[in-house]
């Protein structure tokens, strides 16, 4: 009960079109087919399998996923395929947005979006910068698997007091992406709080909700930290990884998170080029 005098209202998500479907293999057949599934088609329904087990539970529930849907400089007959898609394949799209490539970040603070999604690194971390929570979205290859909504948080970004944020140039980092990593922890902080408040609705066992927290370089003693800060904010994880410098590939690979929330702190190991 506790819990639903915290929430305000729906979590607004906010992703673009490109991601949810695949236009490099668009086929040149008839215009009736529906767009190909692209990567964030697996994240779209575990979102809304964690919906309605949300309004099983509680019929007058009010903390659900709300999700909008960017288009950005498409033409005419795209964007009547991107509706005829989302109804085709039973998506539960709250908004569609048709908007220049300028007016992405408006687009998101207007609507309050609680997160933002995207494949595209540059426009992750333009978010952040602008005080959007963002976050980069993991390659689900397997449509046809629909899992938990699993989300993985960087213990470096929640563990880094803001002392040891600032001496990580020590180790590489540029300015610019230290000033990423801190962004990206003031609105992580936001998102944790209300994923919280949802993780809380459910049982330990069968949750249609996971949350991790992913250490790929950082101490134990940074991981631990990471682990307490979410607790005082509301969010108890379900999994923690600490690899010690190990490549985060494989476990990634296991895991297979919806959402990666890291900010490139990752790419000190193995992945590619952070922001």
């Amino acid at each position: 009960m506790e819990d639903n005098k915290n929430c305000t209202g729906p979590l607004m998500i906010a992703l673009q079109y490109n991601d949810l479907f695949d236009l490099l293999s668009i086929s040149t057949s008839t215009n009736t087919d529906a767009l190909p599934k692209g990567r964030a088609f697996t994240f779209i329904k575990a979102v809304q399998t964690v919906n309605e087990r949300l309004v099983d539970q509680n019929k007058t529930e009010s903390l659900l996923f709300e999700v909008i849907l960017i288009a950005k400089e498409c033409s005419e007959e795209i964007k009547m395929k991107i509706v005829e898609s989302v109804k085709h394949y039973g998506l539960e799209i709250g908004k569609f947005y048709f908007c220049k490539k300028e007016e992405l970040i408006n687009t998101l603070q207007s609507n309050k979006v609680k997160l933002f999604i995207s494949t595209d690194r540059d426009d992750v971390c333009k978010a952040l910068h602008t005080g959007i929570p963002a976050a980069l979205l993991y390659d689900q290859a397997d449509h046809h698997v629909l899992n938990q909504l699993k989300v993985i948080l960087s213990g470096e970004v929640i563990g880094f007091s803001e002392d040891s944020l600032d001496s990580l140039s020590d180790f590489g980092f540029s300015e610019t992406q230290i000033e990423t990593f801190k962004a990206a922890k003031i609105c992580m902080k936001e998102f944790a709080v209300l994923i919280g408040q949802m993780r809380r609705r459910f049982g330990h066992e069968n949750s249609p909700l996971c949350t991790c927290v992913l250490t790929t370089w950082g101490s134990r003693n940074i991981c631990a930290t990471a682990i307490k800060t979410l607790r005082e904010w509301g969010l108890d994880v379900d999994e923690v990884y600490c690899l010690a410098g190990a490549p985060c590939s494989p476990i990634l690979a296991v895991v297979k998170p919806h959402i990666l929330w890291d900010s490139g702190l990752h790419n000190m190991t193995d992945s590619s080029a952070p922001c």
